[in-house]
């Protein structure tokens, strides 16, 4: 088997080719095979997958990481992102997931997502990889594993001793593809300039943190006179605020809405007209945990009610409301007279700012609302059939109904993966680079351009959230000529 495998690795091993630029995170390439670490059980069938892939793509460049020696490393591979599959024969160890999901609690991934290719002496053999929700895979990962599970791919496994082809492959394949939204056709692509460079100064949303640093990777591949300035950290949303406040950084990465309470303390601090200068630079996901997510409005699953429209739930969670009462929104027979129970999370958290933003035009709740944290809000709404609340899919129990909105031109909307990446639902939220106004330097300019361009769009359709239209970028693009 030794000599098989020494034979095999020099069949498929070819010069390492060097990129024209640096490859950075989220670059949507096949160029070269993927990387791989990990379980060494998994080592046969890996090397006969490469074989595959290189017989169908003869000018690929080999792998940067190709060692399967332990699957003791198999979490701390992805973790790291020191490869792109971490191939493993046993499922991960609640140890293992622990730190992973400190790793990446801010980024939306809660564990490795497992693609089962084969069986091994009767085991489950996985290649695991790192997925962000709504997000597809790097071209050459989904490339690799759709061979591995193709016909082809699936009889070249069962060669290897000891393994054995899948009966639902397909399915897993399937299971990959899930909404992924288009890149418009008509972004500009970003032309660089000669001549420029400095560095930029960041500090925000933690949320962003993975999305900030595939941006200046790449900028700086294409602008090599830019680097990151002595702050390029990203902690947290209230952070970036605060350091753009007292000149820590010349741009301030935030994945929400500007707070009342904040622009009250931005124009203390520079007059009482002034306000940061906002740059939307993504949407926000479907399904993204604890990050910026479009808005569902929850009821009971027994509620009748399809739809709502963003006037009528201003008018049951706006002080002073019009609608106390089911049989307002249309509700006939036992319904009719039905109280309207108003539900929210704490009114301090994003969700609940967002929504009195976008809801209420920053205005009051209604006085009866009643806030609890998420997980006992999601069980009331589904003890209490006269229930109303909000929140993100994340924060909604099973079971429970999400209805439809109407924006201002009164057609609902569902909330759905498409409909959130187009923007169609009403109550989805953008994400924001914030400046001070007159500070953008000729790099961080640039960097926006970037940011707002072909490129720099593309990359956003790897973080889990959702890229902005020609049309949307081009009114961004605007703002840095006022």
């Amino acid at each position: 088997m030794r000599r098989f495998a020494i034979l095999l690795l020099a069949a498929v091993a070819v010069p390492l080719t060097a990129a024209p630029l640096p490859e950075c995170a989220a670059d949507a390439t096949a160029a070269r095979a993927p990387s791989s670490q990990g379980d060494a059980a998994m080592q046969p069938v890996m090397d006969a997958l490469l074989m595959l892939w290189r017989q169908k793509n003869p000018s690929s460049a080999a792998p940067t990481r190709w060692q399967h020696q332990t699957d003791a490393t198999a979490a701390g591979t992805l973790m790291f992102e020191l490869a792109d599959m971490a191939p493993i024969t046993r499922p991960f160890f609640a140890t293992e997931l622990a730190p992973y999901d400190h790793q990446f609690r801010g980024d939306m991934i809660k564990a490795p997502t497992m693609v089962r290719i084969a069986t091994v002496n009767g085991r489950p053999a996985w290649i695991a990889v790192n997925r962000r929700p709504d997000s597809p895979l790097p071209a050459r990962t989904y490339a690799f594993l759709k061979l591995a599970l193709s016909p082809e791919g699936q009889a070249a496994i069962g060669r290897v001793p000891g393994f054995a082809a899948i009966p639902d492959a397909a399915a897993q394949l399937a299971a990959l593809d899930a909404h992924v939204a288009p890149l418009d056709p008509a972004l500009p692509a970003y032309r660089p300039v000669a001549g420029l460079s400095g560095s930029i100064r960041s500090d925000g949303s933690d949320g962003m943190k993975a999305l900030m640093d595939s941006w200046q990777c790449r900028f700086a591949a294409l602008q090599p006179g830019t680097s990151k300035g002595e702050r390029w950290e990203h902690l947290g949303t209230l952070n970036g605020f605060h350091a753009l406040l007292v000149g820590e950084a010349e741009i301030a990465p935030m994945g929400r809405e500007i707070w009342p309470q904040e622009l009250a303390q931005w124009r203390s601090a520079f007059g009482a007209n002034s306000a940061p200068v906002e740059i939307a630079v993504a949407r926000g996901g479907f399904n993204t945990p604890q990050r910026t997510t479009a808005q569902a409005i929850f009821v009971h699953p027994s509620n009748p009610l399809a739809s709502l429209s963003v006037k009528q739930l201003a008018a049951i969670f706006g002080a002073n409301p019009m609608i106390t009462r089911w049989g307002q929104l249309g509700l006939t027979g036992e319904w009719a007279d039905k109280p309207i129970r108003v539900l929210a999370p704490p009114l301090i958290t994003p969700n609940a700012m967002s929504m009195q933003m976008m809801v209420l035009n920053g205005g009051a709740w209604n006085a009866s609302t009643v806030a609890a944290p998420y997980a006992d809000t999601a069980k009331a709404l589904l003890a209490d059939p006269t229930a109303i609340g909000f929140g993100g899919l994340e924060e909604g129990a099973p079971g429970l109904k999400s209805l439809a909105v109407a924006g201002a031109d009164g057609i609902p909307v569902p909330m759905t993966a498409e409909n959130a990446a187009n923007g169609r639902y009403p109550l989805t939220r953008l994400m924001f680079i914030r400046l001070a106004p007159g500070r953008a330097t000729p790099v961080v300019k640039q960097f926006l351009r970037f940011i707002l361009s072909r490129d720099g769009q593309e990359r956003v359709r790897y973080s889990g959230y959702f890229p902005l239209t020609a049309e949307q970028a081009a009114a961004e693009l605007a703002k840095l000529d006022r």
